[in-house]
């Protein structure tokens, strides 16, 4: 077998001898793509068994072309025959033919098209393509704007297709670490519909309740992994505490309270009737509010209306003293008019001085009571009067005129330039327990929704903000710095020392870094501790040296995505893989799954391979939809409380598909998806 990778160079040719038969009957999956997503999801792809992966794509530039061509020939070192590099441009005529898509292969052999470029037309536009070689075709495509990209799936559906937006995907995990540094991984439940809801409404007032019965409304959900006094449980039972948390406990020291093989239900009864001990390691699942909220050590949000007050006030005197050298000339003239015709016409309408400065007032406000007057036999009198005083009161009531126009709109300029500072510009935040996100972008945005619906309170810093961030920052919904996040000046004003975390979710990694270590800086400087970071940083190898160097956690939404869509390549109910007690005797991988039950109601299906096996999986959560389109989630233990038309959520423990004597090698399991 011939395996051909192609770069700038031309294209390189690596012989296998032998494997020619076993070729035609691997599954064909054709990746499109040539940044770090697309590499990782062949990756991802070809840890599985049953598939020969083929990456589709051409860079118009050679430096990107030969990191391309480097990592395939990486891939190819790895899984030998089973990848090869087409370099060529996906949207030229016959080139996902060449790339062995026939008009009968997906029929015959299950071919998918995984589009996922940096451009949404260009994926849409391949994909289209693909359906028009052939409909049987399965597509997953990658949009970064879920709205557009659920109209896209709505249409496609019924042809095999699902729509997936990395950035909605990431988000999630970091807004959830934002709140609960243990947090290692998240998803909005159910996935659609939260992901459309929260896109088509940010506008809206967010209002979950504190209060979280057996039926929840919460959105946001994730696993924390912490010792059991972390989460203030010691001592209790498991179903105590899963009800004082309102979560669910996923495993215990690598056992699992809860486990069903199919329709049957399999608890480690042991293990339920111990209680819990300080040191017992455990991971939770739950709503990302009551996560946040079990910590021993919350901080205490003690924002109150004084600070915002302080805030405005602060900001309108900075804004009358940086007002033009203008009102400063215009006010020492008025003074000076106001005393001359003040002593003017004391003299001339024999006025005591208080008389002459109300009536001198009156006349400059143009209020003219009448009481006092300068005109006398005005209607027979041929000239202004005696010593021309009717001259020179209109002299001052244009003079009051010209004098109030220039206060009044200098007051209007500073109130505005105050407002828009409070709303935009850089000014001093007095806030404590605030969110500082650096980046309001495809995922920044989302960031914020999600913090936001969990009630905390948000500064963003973004360089150029959209119509809508600003209308959540006039609403009070939002403080908004307009400025660049590296800029200590920007990080200064946004108060990190009295922050609960700063999230860099720029699209700059080295901007991500930069605003974490001003604004770690800053916080050591007065004495804080150290500030919960959370950093975008979509260089793997980058991300791997800030922690060893810094000491700063950082996620990557190559890293957060790429083993979802490489399972939406094949199935559309994965939801990701999660490692649980990773680099530890207990470690185990398991594939997340979210399937929406039919009429039939059928518990978890047994792979082709084994038929009629009951597989083991670890019930989660279900979603159930109620009138007008909305629903609740609800914690289960087994499949009987589940019924016809829920979303069901659960873990699927992958090592039970390993081959004999490999259960332990996570990266060897062959991966399942229901």
């Amino acid at each position: 077998m011939r395996r051909v990778a192609s770069g700038c160079g031309g294209r390189v040719e690596l012989a296998l001898d032998g494997e020619e038969d076993d070729m035609a009957s691997e599954t064909l999956i054709i990746v499109v793509g040539g940044d770090y997503l697309a590499i990782e999801i062949c990756r991802e792809i070809l840890r599985t068994s049953g598939h020969r992966v083929v990456l589709l794509w051409e860079h118009e530039s050679d430096a990107f072309d030969r990191k391309v061509a480097r990592e395939a020939r990486n891939l190819a070192e790895e899984f030998g025959v089973l990848f090869t590099l087409h370099a060529e441009d996906p949207t030229e005529p016959g080139a996902l033919e060449r790339a062995g898509l026939s008009r009968r292969s997906g029929s015959e052999n299950g071919t998918c098209l995984v589009a996922v470029a940096n451009d949404d037309r260009l994926n849409l536009r391949v994909a289209l393509a693909a359906r028009d070689l052939d409909e049987s075709v399965r597509i997953t495509l990658r949009q970064f704007n879920p709205i557009l990209g659920h109209k896209v799936q709505e249409a496609l559906h019924q042809h095999r297709c699902t729509v997936v937006s990395p950035a909605a995907q990431a988000a999630a995990t970091y807004a959830a670490a934002a709140v609960d540094p243990d947090c290692g991984y998240a998803l909005p439940f159910p996935v659609l519909e939260t992901i459309l809801s929260r896109a088509a409404h940010r506008r809206d007032s967010i209002d979950t309740p504190s209060e979280f019965n057996e039926w929840t409304v919460s959105r946001l959900y994730g696993f924390s992994e912490r010792n059991a006094i972390d989460f203030g449980i010691a001592g209790m039972y498991i179903p105590d505490a899963e009800l004082q948390m309102k979560a669910r406990i996923v495993a215990v020291h690598g056992r699992v309270p809860y486990l069903c093989h199919g329709s049957d239900a399999h608890p480690d009864d042991a293990l339920l009737a111990e209680p819990l001990k300080p040191d017992d390691r455990l991971v939770v699942f739950g709503p990302v509010r009551r996560l946040r909220d079990s910590r021993l050590d919350a901080f205490e949000r003690a924002e109150t209306y004084i600070s915002r007050v302080a805030d405005v006030w602060s900001n309108l005197g900075r804004s009358i003293r940086r007002t033009e050298p203008l009102l400063r000339n215009v006010l020492l003239a008025s003074i000076a008019l106001y005393a001359a015709f003040v002593a003017y016409f004391t003299v001339t309408l024999h006025l005591t001085v208080p008389a002459a400065m109300y009536f001198v007032m009156a006349t400059m406000a143009t209020v003219g009571y009448g009481d006092i007057t300068p005109c006398h036999n005005c209607t027979t009198q041929p000239n202004f009067g005696p010593n021309d005083a009717l001259l020179v009161a209109m002299l001052a009531m244009i003079a009051g005129l010209t004098i109030f126009a220039v206060f009044t709109a200098t007051i209007t300029s500073s109130l505005n330039s105050a407002k828009t500072r409070l709303l935009q510009g850089l000014r001093h935040i007095y806030r404590r327990g605030h969110i500082i996100v650096c980046g309001a972008g495809n995922v920044g945005s989302l960031v914020i929704d999600y913090l936001r619906e969990m009630g905390e309170r948000v500064v963003v810093i973004e360089s150029k903000p959209d119509a809508l961030l600003i209308e959540l920052a006039r609403e009070g919904r939002i403080d908004l710095l307009t400025g660049d996040a590296a800029s200590d000046d920007a990080i200064e004003y946004a108060a990190p020392e009295r922050a609960r975390c700063l999230v860099g979710v720029t699209n700059s990694d080295t901007v991500n870094l930069e605003a974490a270590l001003g604004a770690r800086s800053r916080t050591r400087l007065r004495g804080q501790g150290e500030l919960n970071i959370v950093l975008r940083i979509d260089d793997l190898t980058f991300g791997s040296s800030i922690q060893r160097h810094f000491g700063i956690n950082s996620f990557s939404t190559t890293e957060l995505t790429a083993p979802t869509i490489a399972g939406l390549a094949r199935f559309e109910s994965t939801r990701g893989r999660l490692d649980l007690f990773p680099e530890t005797q207990y470690a185990r991988r398991f594939q997340l799954v979210e399937r929406a039950q039919d009429e039939h109601n059928m518990p978890p299906p047994s792979p082709p391979e084994r038929p009629g096996y009951n597989v083991q999986w670890i019930p989660l959560y279900i979603w159930r939809e109620e009138s007008g389109g909305t629903g609740k989630t609800r914690r289960i233990r087994d499949f009987s409380e589940v019924v016809p038309g829920d979303r069901m959520l659960f873990m699927v423990p992958l090592d039970q598909f390993a081959p004999a004597g490999q259960a332990g090698q996570m990266d060897k399991d062959p991966a399942y998806t229901i």
